[in-house]
């Protein structure tokens, strides 16, 4: 049983960083290859960007076999919003964060939650949705912490559970929340997070 709960949470770290880290890499590899010909400055920025993300990539795998996490650097809407932008630079989509509410209250481990789950959506906005803009709300309601991501893609009416949203699943019920994913006007990604009860 150990050994079964450590593959799997072996299988979402390698998913979660080396996964998110490749798909940025290949996303900026493919729009090199489309402005070859007629931008190649711009294709080569967009080269060394992989290529830099993919050096990323290599030395996390290295620590990951070395049962080593690299350091959570700083937890907090600073570096969501960080997050964010980088996210924007990457593939040339437009963002938006609105924040409302006493962020003091989220604790590490919340915001910890709230970010991989905020990356993830992103990285599945850029995959599959066919999106031009994407937008981050983190508000501190009465009784839950809500953390949404939408994007005016392509939505879908049955929703396909993969890897990605199992993942948000399982983080989110670790603090006794809840993700909701609802696929009717683009895709949306709410996280809920309770919090002042026991």
């Amino acid at each position: 049983m150990v050994k079964l709960e450590e593959r799997s949470r072996l299988t979402q770290q390698i998913h979660d960083g080396i996964g998110h880290a490749m798909t940025g890499a290949l996303i900026q590899m493919e729009a090199a290859k489309r402005l070859l010909h007629s931008d190649p400055h711009t294709a080569e920025n967009l080269l060394q960007n992989a290529i830099g993300i993919s050096k990323e990539a290599i030395e996390e795998i290295r620590l990951t076999l070395k049962n080593n996490k690299p350091p959570v650097e700083q937890l907090g809407l600073s570096r969501l919003k960080t997050a964010v932008e980088a996210f924007s630079g990457k593939t040339g989509m437009m963002t938006s964060v609105v924040h409302d509410g006493n962020m003091e209250i989220i604790t590490p481990l919340q915001w910890k939650i709230i970010y991989e789950n905020v990356t993830e959506a992103l990285t599945n906005s850029a995959k599959y949705s066919g999106a031009t803009s994407v937008h981050v709300e983190i508000r501190v309601l009465n009784r839950f912490i809500k953390a949404l991501v939408s994007d005016n893609g392509q939505g879908s009416s049955k929703i396909v559970k993969g890897l990605g949203l199992i993942g948000m699943e399982e983080r989110t019920a670790s603090v006794n929340g809840t993700v909701i994913a609802d696929g009717s006007q683009g895709f949306t990604v709410t996280t809920l997070i309770p919090y002042g009860r026991e």
